[in-house]
Formats: C-alpha cells, sequence, structure tokens
C-alpha cells in the first residue's frame, strides 16, 4: 500500500515538494497563475495527507458498514480491470479520504459566440478544457474573473486522475455510485493511464468514457448482475449527449453567421430557450425525466463545450474496440498507434458518426 510503504514524513515531503514546484511556476504567468498552481499543490497535498489504507478502513470496527461494503466493492472492481480490462492500476485507489463534501471543482469557459472551450494549459500535460480548484470559493473567483468576456460554468468533480503521477485515493463522494456508475467511474479513470495525448481533451476523454462504459458493463455481466438495465441506462445518457451535440452544432452554425453581434445574441439566447422547449416535448425518449434537473441548470456554451470533450469521439473509439475483436490489448494498441499521430489523423480516424448516423434525437423542428 502507498501509504504504508512511504510513511507519513515521505507523504508530507512530497506535499512540501509540490507547494514548491507551484511557487517555481510563477514564471508562468502572473498572480492569479501562481495562485492556482498554489491551490492546486496545496489541495493535493492536503489529499495525500489525508489518505488512510483502505484495508485498513475496512477492517475497522469503527467503520460504518456500508463505507467499508463501497471499499470492498472498489477492490473487486481493480482485480477486475487488470484482470480482465488489462488496465494498469498499481497502487491506485488503494487508500481512502473519508473527508465529506465535493473536493474538486471544475471552470470550464467558452466566448460568447463559440462552442469551443477556452484552453486551459499546463506544463508537462498541455492544454485542457478545464482548470480544476480545491475549493468551491476559488473555483467561484475564477468564474467571476472570466464571466466579463466569457460564457462561464462552474462543475463539482467527483474524481480525477493524475495520470501516474501520484497514487489517487478512493474519495468518499465515490460512495455515493451505485455499483455500476462506480465501476464506471473506477475504470474512466484508470484508462487515463493507458493513453494520454497531450492537449487533445476531446481524445483522452472519449477514450476514458468508452473503456469506463464498456468496462462497467462487462463487469456487470462477469459479477451476474443486471446489465441489461445498465446498457439501458448508457442508451439514455447518449440519446441525451446526442441531443446536446445537435443543439450545440446548431449553436456552432448561428455563430458563424455574418450577422451583426446584437441579432447573434438574440438568437443565441432563443436558440437556448427553443433547446429546454425540445426537451420538455422529447423527454420521454430522452432518459423519461433522468435528465430533468439537469435541464432545470442554465446551459450556455461552456456547458456545451465540456460535454462535447467527454464524448465527441467515443462512438470512434468504439468502432475500433470492435475492430479490435473486442481484445482490450489489441485496442489499447491501436489506441497508442492513434496517440502518436498528428491530431487531425486522430479526427479522420474516429470522427465518422455524426450525431443522426447514430440513432441519437436531432433537434426539434
Amino acid at each position: 500500500m502507498f501509504a504504508q510503504s512511504l510513511g507519513a514524513e515521505s507523504v508530507r515531503t512530497i506535499g512540501v515538494g509540490l507547494v514548491l514546484l507551484a511557487v517555481l511556476l510563477v514564471g508562468l504567468g502572473g498572480c492569479a497563475t501562481l495562485r492556482f498552481y498554489v491551490q492546486a499543490a496545496a489541495g493535493q497535498a492536503s489529499l495525500m495527507l489525508a489518505r488512510q489504507d483502505a484495508a485498513t478502513v475496512v477492517a475497522d470496527p469503527e467503520t460504518a458498514p456500508e463505507v467499508a461494503a463501497k471499499l470492498r466493492l472498489v477492490a473487486e472492481q481493480l482485480r477486475f480491470a487488470q484482470a480482465e480490462l488489462g488496465l494498469p492500476t498499481g497502487n491506485r485507489y488503494r487508500t481512502f479520504v473519508g473527508r465529506d463534501g465535493v473536493l474538486l471543482w471544475n471552470v470550464v469557459a467558452a466566448p460568447e459566440f463559440s462552442v469551443e472551450a477556452l484552453p486551459r494549459c499546463y506544463p508537462i500535460i498541455g492544454c485542457a478544457v478545464y482548470r480544476g480548484f480545491f475549493s468551491k470559493q476559488n473555483a467561484e473567483r475564477e468564474a467571476a474573473r472570466l464571466d466579463a468576456d466569457y460564457d462561464v460554468y462552474v462543475s463539482p468533480v467527483a474524481a480525477y486522475s493524475t495520470l501516474g503521477w501520484f497514487d489517487d485515493p478512493i474519495l468518499k463522494s465515490f460512495l455515493g455510485f451505485e455499483a455500476p456508475a462506480l465501476a464506471d467511474l473506477v475504470f474512466h479513470e484508470l484508462a487515463h493511464s493507458v493513453v494520454y495525448v497531450k492537449g487533445d481533451s476531446a481524445f483522452n476523454e472519449s477514450f476514458a468514457s468508452f473503456v469506463g462504459n464498456r468496462g462497467a458493463f462487462l463487469w456487470l455481466e462477469h459479477r451476474g448482475g443486471d446489465a441489461d438495465a445498465y446498457g439501458a441506462q448508457l442508451a439514455a445518457q447518449q440519446a441525451y449527449r446526442g441531443f446536446l451535440r445537435a443543439w450545440r452544432d446548431r449553436l456552432a452554425t448561428l455563430y458563424g453567421r455574418p450577422i451583426p453581434e446584437a441579432a447573434k445574441r438574440r438568437l443565441k439566447a432563443e436558440t437556448f430557450a427553443a433547446m429546454r422547449d425540445c426537451y420538455r416535448r422529447e423527454r420521454t425518449r430522452l432518459g423519461n425525466g433522468r435528465y430533468d434537473a439537469a435541464m432545470a441548470r442554465p446551459y450556455n456554451n461552456a456547458r456545451l463545450a465540456l460535454v462535447g470533450a467527454y464524448d465527441d469521439l467515443r462512438l470512434g473509439f468504439e468502432r475500433l474496440f470492435d475492430e479490435a475483436g473486442g481484445d482490450w490489448p489489441a485496442f489499447y494498441a491501436r489506441v497508442r498507434e492513434l496517440a502518436d499521430q498528428p491530431k487531425a489523423v486522430r479526427r479522420m480516424a474516429l470522427d465518422g458518426t455524426g450525431t443522426a448516423q447514430a440513432g441519437f434525437p436531432v433537434p426539434c423542428p
């Protein structure tokens, strides 16, 4: 176990090292950049210091039965991930952080007339579509800073990956997930250690989304669970995401029109209103109420951009998996080959399945 083998003093040394690294990164930008890296380093170090060995937590008679059951479930899913999906588990998710509440928040921004997210760039890993904060207050401060010039979306994060730099812990937020969704989450995060392309969020997240979805389905089959019910949930999820992508494409077309900004701004508001009305009319086939709460929250360009990053290329990875005969090592090898290609080549190989072709609902008339 990671926490056992290093000991508390070694963990503290790593945490201090992270903070020092953040200070050195001041050269990358101004005060806002320094504040971001300092809070990121301090937040990561704080989590590392709070970790407990998961097996020890399970064995503790004071541990709540529901917590112990979920931790045992994660251990089972890790064994399946390594043996059946070929995912590298190492010492990841072998420790537990029992803090309540959301521990990480993402801030996504997009221009007023674009559904492409503002790139948020980092050393080593390149650019992503979001910036993560270890406190809601800091996330909201960043959102307020961007709000004058961009559409902004702040979202809670259930889990994240350090791409193998650290042994990620099980967070208490994991425990609220039902077993299939928990498997999806764990397999998704592990997949980031298989392949990660610097600066290509759509490739990285769509790959991990496919692995999470398919892996959870196979895990349910393996343990005799109701895989058909989970498959129906995934179908509803994909229908809803396809619906959002279709409206995102409609907005992209609008933003590309050579019309005055005032008219474009009015049509933008009307399009989002029409999207909400369309959802109400198509609610039955879009999850039959499953996404009512999601639609009740305001949608803007930034929120639609985030949907695209996680799902645009997923069907392309599904096709690659089928071409590999459902063989995980062969599939990963093909994905790694694509990862070494220029971005345009990756897109041509994966982006061949549009919303209508996939059987997803198209925008309402």
